[in-house]
């Protein structure tokens, strides 16, 4: 293979990287076709074991070539460097088996010969190969297209019969042949047809190199040529009984016999009586339409695809002066037939609905085709002279060269092709004007209802022939085209014809059909359809209509000169970028990024102002994610002043009433980053306008505004003086929107759930922004949340909460004295009742997450309340607790995470919201045990109901508020870490403290010297301040460890990740690092966690294996056997498989040890055995 610096001017060779690869594949398959050719000499057993060999090994090597050409799929190019080469090859070995196996069966091998039948069993033998190689060559073409594998063929004259007769062979050899489906019957059928299409075009009388033709005259020829059908009568036979296929082979037999019937010698002979057989078919076509034998109806579409699939490829292909010169009344035949199909199989609109009479997708565009194809026959052959041409065209001219004299000539071109635009007027051809025929506005209207086709190929095909036939119209008919395709563009028009104007008008710019005087007309269409988005339901169409119109502008890049599109820059510029950012599908944004790309390159830098930079932030994969497209994306473009109002008009006025809700979100977040560059635009416009929407019918409108005006009030808010820049009846209007929302009874019907969690995100940017209110509409705005709380609705009590924190932050002020009596009854009382007294799951689980949220300065103004607050949370969170009778899983979740959140708020030791302004009490030592007693207590929680193992939720909360907890108490117990650790290395080992029992042992033997031992080893933990209580000893710290251990060796993968993870955090940690745990060393080796890797601990087959590694600590045995046992007798196979795997490998390593008491200290001796 070619090194790619040797050639760097054509560096795609060293692309293809499987190329050496591919020709030893091929190399392969031909040994095998030898192979099989030169097996004389050996005896039949051995022979036979050959022949196995070589399939097998044809077989394997086929289905590589396969893997390796699908691969270039996407990028078919790559492979032109070597194309050639491989498939001169593969079809040079293919015409070599053919030859054979033609030679094999004629009567001339046997009368010259006299061949034996031996040597033509060999050469039927050698039809497994021929197959691979036909395979081989198809699998190609499917990647790189037929069009460029055709014209490597050999297409030698003495190859056409051979050819031929090995296509009547693999109509006959059976489709079970042993290859192991590696290969396929239609695969070979399909290449020889290509290749016959190929043949046919020898530049030689098909009749003097016709065998049968040759023969018979040596005898008496009239009676040889009634027995022996002819070479062409054979090929065009052939071909037609593959026009009824269904698959690419009807496709391959329509272009073969399009090229048979486009030569000179056959046209004349053939081409007519075709055209009758065409006709008959179609007609036969039509009267079926009307029968009710579906059967029969549905066997001929085929046909019929296939002789219009031919009729288009002739007209293609065919001479023009000959099919309307001399075979017009063939053409007036096929057409008024072809008009008639059309109207039978166009889909009809009945009762709003699209239905689809008598035709086919597929069938539609090959008509779409035959139609551009015979309007153009009609036509004069020659381009119209009217047309825009823009003449040179430079990207470094574009992007600004500095040379001054290329710059004026191409001003002064730009100018005279501006001011003599209107000058061609007419097209003439000779000294008259051409006369239109019938037949083209016939084909023209036939195209122009092809743009509506509900089937994108169909459109996509109309609108190519479009642009074809506009090509040699004159300019006055050019102008009635355009406008009838500009009709379709109105909203009247369904989304199908707003593509098909698209793909008709890009096709038109392309060709320069589109002239400079109209674009002032199709420019606001075009940046109409960019922004088109109709919904239905509970989607939208339209995504098609945009992607189309991005095609449009990157056509009318490359069509026009600067000067030309330079009016209507600004415009078009502005809709580009819009789209880049805000478009919802992925496809569409990186079509108007590469719309946007050819501009600035074609157009210049000067007329797209700031278009480097923009494409340097908003290309291919930045765009690839939405989140990016709509902030960091979005904020750097609105730094340029060119783009920054129209980004916001087009986010509040357009995408924030968006039908999706996460792009409404996407939206809010994007006004809240912009409002920073323009305050006092977002402050006069968008807020007052966005207020009057707030309670609008439309719940996509209303709830837009809602979330817009909370993200603006949020970003008014974080700037100094933003809240002051509001004017004082906005800011009451701001204030009073809750109510008003809540008076206009919004929250009922479709669409209050998501109003509800609108109204809390917009009271939680109030609260933050510390919007003025009374205090009667503070009280307000926790009657709402309250009303919140109470919905069985997740999203909606999780984002009461968030607005729960910020509203009693930033209002309700507390004095010296503490909160008021009415406040506490309001807030904590009220919450701690319903959480245990309340029948209702859904209104204890939003109250159980809403005391999580609350300040210190309401949930620890004393210890009573304090002690209220964590007994209420607790009593919550233990797994034995019911609501209505029932147990409840959220519920038990909430509390765990308030719990948490409760110690993260009051603080350990002494409170982090301490002040001179009003009292807080922190947690004591007996709180703090009491909370780790009720966690670990949570993280055994097995509860289950309809919906599974609910009591995962709860362990998960509690593993993670164990190991918040943990670092808790070490700070809160003042805990030096500074000679712990050193490079990650442990100075001294971490201590054990003993319990008391064990003290006692060891004062009754050696007591003095274990003692001293024992304190020495807490030396480096003893506590700096004495005076602060220890919130951490050495029962929780193994209780905790224990419990995660458990659970890392239990049966759910989403429980064992988060154990993992908690663990490799306990003992890994350095800042702090956890004090008291039992062989820190031995644990961390056994888990793996001194290897410094990435751990994933949800995957079974990894983590049980070192689970039971750390089964031979002692302290911790128990708790992985407990957890070892539930996942043994688990549900899902893979956990079964490889916890049963582990834990027996270590029950028999205990017993080849002969450890039997610890087999018997865990079984007690009973049920172990069974499974050694």
């Amino acid at each position: 293979m070619q090194d790619i610096d040797s050639n760097p001017v054509s560096s795609e060779i060293g692309f293809f990287i499987e190329a050496e690869e591919v020709l030893e594949l091929i190399s392969n398959l031909c040994i095998n076709t030898s192979t099989s050719s030169n097996d004389d000499d050996t005896d039949n057993d051995h022979h036979a074991h050959v022949d196995v060999d070589a399939s097998t090994s044809g077989d394997k090597a086929l289905a590589r070539l396969r893997s390796i050409f699908d691969k270039y799929l996407e990028c078919s190019t790559l492979l032109d460097s070597h194309l050639e080469r491989i498939v001169t090859t593969l079809s040079s070995n293919a015409v070599g088996i053919a030859h054979a196996v033609y030679n094999a069966r004629t009567n001339k091998i046997q009368i010259i010969e006299n061949t034996n039948s031996e040597t033509v069993q060999k050469d039927e033998d050698q039809i497994p190969n021929f197959r691979r190689l036909l395979s081989a060559i198809y699998s190609l073409s499917k990647v790189r297209g037929r069009k460029h594998i055709q014209n490597f063929l050999t297409h030698g004259a003495c190859d056409v019969e051979p050819i031929l007769h090995a296509l009547r062979v693999m109509e006959e050899y059976p489709e079970d042949s042993g290859l192991n489906a590696q290969c396929f019957n239609w695969e070979s059928i399909y290449t020889l047809l290509v290749w016959i299409g190929m043949l046919s075009l020898v530049p030689f009388d098909l009749n003097t190199i016709d065998s049968s033709i040759q023969i018979g005259s040596t005898k008496d020829p009239s009676h040889e040529m009634d027995k022996a059908p002819t070479l062409i009568s054979s090929m065009l036979a052939t071909a037609k009984r593959h026009l009824t296929d269904s698959g690419p082979t009807r496709e391959a037999a329509a272009t073969s016999l399009s090229s048979l019937l486009s030569r000179p010698d056959l046209e004349e002979a053939e081409l007519e009586d075709f055209v009758m057989f065409s006709s008959n078919v179609l007609k036969q076509y039509l009267d079926f339409q009307q029968s009710v034998a579906s059967t029969e109806k549905t066997m001929s579409i085929f046909l019929v695809m296939g002789i219009v699939q031919t009729l288009a490829a002739i007209f293609k292909t065919g001479s023009r002066s000959n099919l309307m010169e001399r075979h017009l009344r063939c053409v007036e035949m096929v057409w008024e037939q072809a008009i008639l199909v059309a109207d039978k199989a166009a889909p009809k609109q009945e009762a709003g609905e699209l239905v689809k009479s008598g035709g086919a997708p597929l069938l539609r565009k090959m008509l779409a085709k035959l139609f551009a194809r015979v309007g153009c026959s009609y036509l004069p052959p020659k381009i119209a002279e009217w047309r825009y041409q823009r003449g040179r065209r430079s990207l470094l001219e574009n992007l600004g060269s500095q040379d001054s004299n290329v710059a004026s000539d191409s001003l002064e071109m730009n100018q005279k092709q501006k001011e003599n635009i209107d000058d061609h007027t007419k097209y003439k051809h000779g000294s008259s004007i051409v006369r239109i025929p019938d037949q083209v506005e016939d084909s023209m209207a036939q195209l122009i209802q092809s743009l509506t086709d509900p089937a994108t190929t169909v459109r996509w095909s109309a609108a190519k022939g479009i642009g074809r036939v506009t090509e040699r119209l004159p300019a006055i008919c050019a102008d009635d085209v355009l406008d009838a395709i500009l009709e379709l563009c109105d909203d009247a028009e369904n989304d199908n014809a707003w593509h098909g104007a698209c793909l008709s008008l890009a096709e038109l710019a392309r060709r320069g059909l589109l002239l400079p005087k109209r674009l002032g007309e199709v420019v606001p269409i075009v940046v109409r359809a960019m922004h088109y988005d109709v919904p239905r339901g509970q989607h939208s169409v339209g995504s098609h209509v945009r992607d189309a119109a991005c095609y449009t502008c990157w056509a009318f890049a490359r069509a026009y000169a600067p000067a030309i599109l330079e009016p209507y820059v600004p415009e078009l510029s502005k809709a580009i970028v819009l789209a880049c950012v805000f478009d919802r599908e992925i496809n569409c944004r990186r079509a108007a990024s590469a719309a946007f790309q050819e501009c600035v390159g074609r157009q210049g830098a000067d007329n797209f102002k700031h278009g480097i930079s923009i494409l340097t932030a908003a290309d291919y994969f930045t765009l690839g994610n939405r989140t990016d497209a709509y902030t960091s994306v979005t904020f750097y473009i609105a730094e340029f002043e060119e783009y920054r109002r129209p980004i916001i008009d087009c986010l509040y006025e357009d995408k924030l009433f968006h039908w999706d809700k996460e792009i409404r979100y996407l939206v809010s977040v994007s006004l809240r980053g912009l409002t920073k560059l323009d305050p006092l635009y977002f402050v006069e416009t968008v807020l007052p306008f966005l207020v009057k929407y707030a309670t609008h019918e439309n719940l996509f409108v209303r709830h837009g505004a809602v979330i817009g005006v909370a993200e603006i009030v949020l970003a008014l808010g974080e700037e100094s003086d933003g809240v002051r820049l509001v004017d004082g009846g906005l800011l009451s209007s701001i204030a009073e929107l809750v109510f008003s929302i809540e008076k206009a009874r919004l929250y009922r019907g479709r669409g209050g759930e998501i109003m509800r969690s609108g109204v809390s995100r917009l009271i939680e940017c109030m609260a933050i922004s510390c919007v003025p209110m009374s205090v009667k509409q503070q009280v307000g705005l926790l009657d709402s949340l309250d009303a919140n709380f109470k919905n069985p609705k997740e999203e909606i009590q999780e984002a009461a909460a968030k607005a729960l924190s910020s509203v009693t932050r930033s209002y309700f002020p507390v004095g010296k004295q503490g909160p008021s009596e009415r406040l506490q009854e309001r807030l904590v009382e009220k919450y701690i009742n319903a959480v245990q007294n309340e029948d209702n799951p859904a209104a204890t689980r939003g109250y159980s997450l809403a005391l999580g949220q609350l300040p210190s300065k309401l949930l620890a103004p004393n210890i009573d309340t304090l002690d209220s607050v964590i007994d209420c949370l607790c009593y919550a969170s233990s797994p034995r607790t019911t609501i209505g009778g029932q147990g409840d899983a959220e519920t038990r979740k909430y509390s765990i995470e308030s719990l948490i959140r409760l110690c993260e708020t009051v603080g350990l030791g002494h409170s982090p919201d301490q002040n001179e302004v009003y009292p807080a009490v922190a947690l004591n030592s007996k709180q703090v045990k009491k909370i780790f007693r009720f966690l670990l207590d949570a993280a055994e929680d097995y509860n289950t109901d309809r919906r599974g193992d609910v009591g995962s939720w709860s362990r998960i909360a509690a593993l993670i508020a164990l190991e918040k907890l943990m670092y808790l108490a070490i700070k809160a117990s003042d805990i030096p870490q500074d000679d712990i650790i050193h490079d990650d290395i442990l100075l001294h080992p971490p201590p054990v403290v003993p319990p008391l029992e064990s003290r006692f042992e060891a004062l009754e033997s050696g007591a003095e010297v274990k003692a001293e031992s024992c304190f020495t080893m807490n030396e480096y933990f003893r506590q700096k301040n004495p005076t602060r209580a220890m919130f951490l000893d050495a029962i929780i710290c193994s209780d905790i460890l224990g419990a995660m251990l458990k659970q890392l060796s239990e049966k759910l993968d989403v429980v064992r990740n988060q154990a993992g993870i908690c663990l490799e955090a306990i003992l890994t940690k350095k800042n702090p690092v956890v004090p008291f745990v039992y062989d820190r060393m031995n644990l961390v080796e056994a888990l793996g966690l001194s290897e410094h890797r990435v751990m994933n601990w949800s995957n079974p087959e990894s983590t049980f294996p070192l689970v039971m590694r750390a089964i031979n600590i002692d302290e911790f045995s128990h708790n992985i056997l407990s957890g070892i046992i539930i996942s043994v007798g688990g549900l899902t196979q893979s956990v079964t498989k490889q916890s049963s795997k582990s834990f027996l490998e270590y029950m028999r390593a205990l017993k080849s040890m002969k450890q039997i008491g610890k087999i018997s200290k865990m079984g007690h001796g009973k049920w172990f055995s069974i499974y050694l």
